[in-house]
């Protein structure tokens, strides 16, 4: 099977910062792109660079990134965009798509989406008065899919660089499977390249969008990745070595990874934090899923965190990529209100 559409790394605060998109695009092959987590505005006469760490450029050779900007004020928007673009990057990324409750709240994310003239009077501010090309990510809509379609016509009057539909509801988080059949009513009414992202965790899963929808720009993973850095690679065609191997770059990857967020951070709690957090997913890769998941997650001393966390890595059962799909249920990792 050969790739025909991009396949771009998905924002997932927490997850797809700097150090994770480093060292997976070190170890694994196949990533064109990633969409960074969204930066947040909020008032401030200058820019705080702090905030802009996650994409400073030198942080990001091995991977071409779009910064997102996540918030519903035109002029906090334009200054970020100018931040953005003195940092080189020419295009961005507006999320109209996360689903946590917190953020909708505040008519952002997905809380956009109910409010289609709101949208519009943003927009019409602020891309004639960027630096760059805007992007856009957004759910079918907060509470009902049918919020979707005013938008779309607002979108369509803009020279926007690309849609991303991710096609659930806001209110649902990752709770429903992606409903692909509404995403292929709204695809054609779309006058823009379009991306797909959801529910995309196998090649099987990946054959069916780009089969379906051939004229795709390209499809954003976001929880199929962090379950499966292999899946790029499988999506391309390539063949996978042998288990032990696969095992064996799976570890070097995850000492890659904590080298990476011990640059982020010097404190060994944030380490701790973060890679319990990504055992949610890793534990996937595992036969005995459920049992590494619990056991890895449930540890409260970092010390014996780390321990057994070599112990899995070198002992585990591995699942065969080669002939083992990741089932993903979605059940571990998504309980937490994942902000993407």
């Amino acid at each position: 099977m050969s790739k025909q559409s991009k396949i771009i790394l998905a924002p997932l605060h927490g997850y797809t910062e700097a150090a994770f998109r480093n060292a997976l695009a070190e170890c694994f092959s196949g990533y064109d792109e990633a969409i960074a987590p969204f930066i947040a505005l909020s008032p401030a006469e200058r820019i705080n660079p702090a905030r802009l760490h996650d994409v400073v450029p030198a942080n990001n050779i091995r991977l071409p990134i779009i910064p997102q900007i996540l918030g519903n004020d035109s002029s906090l928007f334009i200054s970020m965009a100018k931040a953005l673009a003195d940092l080189g990057y020419t295009q961005i990324n507006w999320n109209m798509g996360c689903p946590k409750k917190s953020i909708a709240a505040k008519k952002r994310g997905s809380g956009l989406l109910p409010h289609p003239d709101f949208i519009d009077s943003i927009l019409n501010e602020v891309v004639p008065n960027i630096p760059q090309q805007l992007s856009v990510k957004l759910r079918l809509g907060r509470n009902h899919p049918d919020e979707i379609y005013p938008i779309i016509e607002i979108l369509n009057h803009y020279p926007l660089a690309s849609v991303t539909v991710h096609p659930r509801i806001g209110i649902q988080l990752y709770d429903e499977k992606a409903d692909v059949d509404r995403f292929a009513t709204v695809m054609p009414l779309i006058k823009h390249p379009v991306i797909y992202n959801g529910d995309i965790f196998t090649t099987t899963d990946y054959q069916r969008i780009i089969t379906k929808f051939p004229s795709l720009t390209g499809c954003m993973i976001g929880r199929g990745v962090l379950a499966n850095p292999f899946l790029a690679e499988m999506l391309n065609g390539q063949t996978l070595p042998s288990s032990s191997e696969q095992q064996t770059r799976f570890i070097h990857f995850v000492n890659v990874l904590m080298d990476e967020l011990k640059r982020e951070s010097r404190s060994s709690h944030f380490l701790f934090s973060r890679m319990k957090d990504y055992w949610g997913f890793f534990s996937y890769l595992f036969a005995e899923t459920e049992t590494v998941y619990k056991e890895m997650v449930r540890i409260t001393d970092e010390t014996v965190f780390f321990a057994r966390q070599t112990a899995v890595l070198n002992e585990g059962v591995w699942k065969d990529l080669t002939s083992t799909d990741i089932a993903f249920t979605g059940t571990k990792a998504d309980k937490k209100e994942l902000e993407g």
